[in-house]
Parts: structure tokens; sequence; C-alpha cells
């Protein structure tokens, strides 16, 4: 009779295996994880620009809301014949922020004027509200401009050294094109 011994299967050399393995991953990882990250950018903007996340959020509500508008107004000047619609237009037409309602009386209560060629200018009735805003539908995309300065009255011209001088800041969602211009081709 013959005799034979028999190990038991433990499984040791295929723990070795998938320990070496999984080191042999977490080494890679270790090497290769700062070759494999994303480059993170600052946004510069000009001295003229805010960006709107640094806009107090007092502000921001306006802001959506003229974004808004600025599509509403310049499809009435496109289905007019190049005719700006009045405030009073706007107000009967409900297009917000120029419908005197309670988001109007929580935001001060901004009186708006049409100070010509498609710019709008509102000033709030009271302080501690959103501050006043100068809209631009003369371009596609939304140009609006914010006085931090406190300036109340509107600007008498609307070039951008002029408007900064008296404290008004373009809002910019990022970073634009330092080259952008207030007046654009319709």
């Amino acid at each position: 009779m013959i005799t034979q011994s028999v190990r038991p299967d433990t499984g040791d050399r295929e723990g070795k295996w998938v320990g070496f393995i999984i080191i042999l991953i977490l080494a890679f990882a270790t090497v290769a994880i700062p070759f494999h990250q994303a480059n993170t950018q600052t946004e510069h903007v000009e001295q003229h620009q805010i960006l709107v996340t640094d806009v107090k959020k007092e502000n921001l509500a306006m802001l959506s809301e003229l974004r808004l508008a600025h599509e509403e107004i310049r499809d009435i000047y496109l289905e007019s014949d190049g005719e700006w619609p009045s405030v009073n237009f706007l107000e009967d037409e409900w297009i917000a922020p120029f419908v005197k309602d309670q988001s109007w009386k929580r935001k001060g209560q901004h009186h708006w004027t049409h100070v010509g060629n498609g710019y709008y200018f509102s000033a709030p009735s009271h302080s501690g509200a959103a501050n006043a805003f100068l809209l631009n539908t003369n371009v596609m995309s939304p140009d609006i401009w914010i006085s931090l300065g406190g300036s109340l009255e509107a600007p008498s011209s609307y070039e951008i050294e002029y408007l900064e001088s008296l404290g008004w800041k373009q809002v910019v969602t990022a970073a634009s094109d330092p080259k952008n211009k207030l007046n654009d081709v319709h």
C-alpha cells in the first residue's frame, strides 16, 4: 500500500498574487494621478465688468428678469419694424421687471425709463433694495450694467469709460472678449 500526503489547498498562492496585483494598481495610481488633474482656470474680467457670481443676492432676481426681458424686447423691436417698445408697453404686456406687481415692490419699486435707442434705465425708489440697472438691448446677448457707485440718474453717455467713471459695472457670466462694445450691429 502506498500512502501519499496531500497538502490542503488554502489559497495561499492565489491570495499572494491578488495582493501583489492590488499593490501594483495602487502604485500605478499613485504615480499617475498627478498627471491626470484638470487645469483650474481663474476668471479674469475687465475692470469695467463684474462676474454674476460676485453680484449681491438682492440683484440676482432682477438680473434674471432682465435677461428674459432682453429677449422679449428684441423680439418686439424686430416685429415692429425697428421701433423700440416703451416702458408702458412693456408693462402692459406683463414683461418683468417692468410690471408693477409684488415682485416689483420687493425689489425696490424701480422706476423704469426708456432712455433711447434700446437702452432702459431703472432706479429704485428706496434704498436697501436692488441697485440701479441699465439694459442695452442693441446687442444680441443681454448687456446689463449695474450701478455700484450709487448713481440713481440715467447716464448721459453709454461709453464704457464714462459708465465706469460713474461706478457702473457690466455684468458678465464669464470672462469675455476685451473688445466687447456697447453698440453692436442689430
